[in-house]
């Protein structure tokens, strides 16, 4: 799994800011105040829509729309609290919106695992997901039936009777099977090495590539299809597989190391191992058989979050800040509780702010101001926003009072000093007083 995204914020000394007013500096963007009707508008992109505490009738949605309902933070870092935030996700085609729709109680019912994690990838030719799913189909057919024919021959002749005994032969069928389908997704699938931007499982189906939310993907669809009870374990950082046995034990797999069953003897090397792999972890309890000491065991519905959480990644690297934003929400309505996908929706939308202020993007003061306000709805005590907030409204400050629109100025000043933003700022205070300062000058 990918890393978590970082935040941007704004790291000018307020001392040079400082000079920087008192000189009245480089006209950067026309700098407007925002209007209602602004207001109105700026929210809406090609890929969602923020409606914060406004009522949407879902029904009345555009066909290509998706209403996600999120459960803002308190300012407790870690609490949420019951008070919803409403954003709708645009450019939603059919296929995508029944797959969400069909995950609204917390497991797939017309979907299964591996169609899932396809159409979120963004693959919609039915034909091409079929001849994947019979290559899955034919390699665990091909497993199941070496695997009993040997284990039939080799038991033929101890027939067991007692109940214990049979539970026994049972739990060794189900091991022996767990690791030939792991080794085979390898030996036939898995064929090249890891690689953290394979998320994707056609790119892994076509290319041998994978990392550790496809792996783990595939050896659950596998397991699944020979009828091992099997799981996905969700750490910061990483994902794994664990297997669970008639007897009630279990076994958690390094999807993507390929000697993991011949470590199986050797706990300290499987320690090693996994925390080389997932270095952002915390240390494990020895494996395999214990509890990790940071993981959560993750439905099949909340597999595929990850899976969304890796194309934000991928978004946020390429600086599409609204798509990430977009892949972000949808891994959090899998998953409410994917503590990294909160953090990206907050970074991407920290990051977009920052964009839309900058010289590059048109200094689009009032869109930055707005999505700072969306971050702070969501997350009061992520700092970032407010830091931010100083930054983007000293520049428009700045850039009207360059322009010699000195009302304008006080009003953006009005409007940085509302409750919900950062009133009383003292930066922005000193500001505003260097910016009538000036004024009385000019008039002189």
């Amino acid at each position: 799994m990918k890393n978590t995204m970082r935040p941007r914020s704004w790291k000018t000394s307020r001392a040079m800011m400082f000079l920087a007013v008192a000189a009245v500096l480089f006209l950067l963007g026309s700098a407007s105040p925002v209007s209602d009707k602004q207001e109105r508008n700026i929210y809406r992109s090609d890929v969602l829509t923020f409606q914060g505490d406004r009522t949407i009738a879902v029904h009345s949605l555009p066909s290509d729309s998706f209403l996600v309902i999120l459960n803002r933070r308190s300012s407790l870092p870690g609490d949420r609290s019951s008070s919803p935030y409403s954003v709708i996700l645009r450019g939603i085609d059919p296929v995508e919106r029944a797959l969400l729709h069909d995950a609204e109680n917390g497991q797939w019912e017309r979907f299964d695992l591996f169609r899932a994690a396809m159409i979120a990838e963004g693959i919609r030719d039915i034909e091409l997901i079929r001849a994947y799913e019979a290559r899955l189909d034919a390699l665990a057919a091909k497993v199941l039936q070496e695997i009993y024919a040997d284990c039939n021959a080799g038991q033929q002749a101890d027939r067991f009777t007692e109940q214990g005994q049979e539970v026994s032969q049972t739990l060794f069928r189900q091991q022996i099977l767990m690791r030939a389908l792991f080794e085979a997704m390898h030996r036939e699938i898995l064929t090249r090495q890891y690689s953290i931007d394979c998320t994707e499982l056609s790119k892994v189906m076509e290319t041998g590539r994978f990392n550790c939310v496809s792996a783990t993907i595939l050896f659950n669809c596998l397991a699944e299809k020979a009828g091992l009870n099997v799981s996905a374990l969700e750490m910061p950082g990483h994902a794994l597989s664990r297997v669970r046995f008639a007897d009630g034990t279990f076994m958690n797999i390094e999807t993507t190391c390929p000697t993991w069953f011949e470590l199986q003897s050797e706990q300290e090397r499987q320690l090693a191992t996994l925390q080389r792999i997932a270095p952002q972890s915390a240390a494990p309890s020895p494996l395999p058989g214990e509890v990790l000491s940071r993981h959560r065991e993750i439905s099949p519905v909340q597999l595929i979050a990850t899976v969304y959480y890796n194309i934000g990644v991928d978004h946020h690297a390429k600086q599409r800040h609204a798509e990430a934003a977009a892949a972000n929400i949808k891994a959090l309505y899998l998953d409410k509780d994917n503590e990294q996908a909160w953090t990206n929706l907050l970074v991407s939308l920290n990051n977009w702010a920052l964009d839309a202020a900058s010289e590059e993007s048109g200094r689009k003061y009032d869109l930055a101001a707005f999505l700072l306000d969306q971050g702070v709805a969501l997350d009061p005590s992520y700092d970032k926003f407010r830091t931010n907030y100083t930054y983007v409204f000293y520049l428009w400050i700045r850039d009207l009072t360059h322009l010699g629109r000195f009302d304008d100025a006080r009003k953006v000043f009005e409007l940085a000093n509302a409750e919900n933003r950062i009133p009383n700022d003292e930066f922005l205070r000193t500001l505003i007083g260097k910016v009538n300062k000036l004024e009385k000058e000019q008039r002189k």
